[in-house]
């Protein structure tokens, strides 16, 4: 079995945008359904609330007008528990849970641009448990460390936690088709960016 632990007003501009005719629209995309509003005019135009859902749960929240996100996004984990809150339209981090907002002017910590179960699901569904390793009894964790820089942008990524090198090559393929269209925040410290690592651990556990 393999287990994983996840660790504001619109501008004046966006009101006339939003009087817009809008339709509904539902997506299926593997795991997740989008529930969204597209222009009528243009029905490939993302324009209105826009809602990710996992396993019946929202773990994505917020508003699109003309194909870009605008305003204050709020992003959940596992089960709808709030993670994060983002404000587009300032490019600020508004609120991450358990930690007070004076503290986010000192520092805040690289996070996936979106629900951080995105990265985890992607894992875990394209992760496999190494026969070899069931064999051997193998368990244990893997920590995968993605390497962010300052625009955002995943440039490398290595095991900063290994377990076993049949276990770890393993990890370190699926690592490899990692989208390259992820969007990560990086990391900042007294509001300046800094090159930023993003970490994800994976539990191997036989049952």
């Amino acid at each position: 079995m393999l287990v994983v632990f996840v660790m504001s007003c619109l501008p004046l501009v966006s009101t006339s945008l939003f009087a817009q005719s809008r339709m509904p629209k539902t997506q299926y995309d593997g795991l997740f359904k989008e529930v969204y509003y597209v222009s009528e005019v243009d029905t490939a135009m993302r324009h209105g609330i826009c809602k990710l859902y996992y396993k019946g749960k929202v773990i994505e929240r917020g508003r699109y007008a003309n194909n870009l996100r605008v305003g204050r996004w709020r992003y959940f984990s596992l089960n709808g528990i709030f993670e994060y809150e983002y404000n587009f339209d300032a490019n600020e981090l508004v609120a991450i849970s358990g930690k007070p907002y004076q503290e986010l002017k000192k520092q805040t910590p690289c996070l996936y641009q979106g629900s951080p179960l995105i990265p985890y699901l992607y894992l875990v569904t394209n992760l496999s448990y190494p026969s070899k390793a069931k064999d051997k009894d193998i368990q244990g964790k893997v920590v995968l460390a993605l390497k962010v820089n300052v625009e955002g942008e995943v440039y490398g990524f290595y095991l900063a936690e290994k377990l076993h090198p049949i276990i770890d090559k393993a990890v370190m393929d699926v690592a490899k088709t990692i989208p390259d269209d992820w969007d990560f925040l990086c990391a900042t410290r007294m509001g300046q960016r800094i090159p930023s690592e993003y970490f994800i651990t994976i539990e191997f556990e036989l049952e």
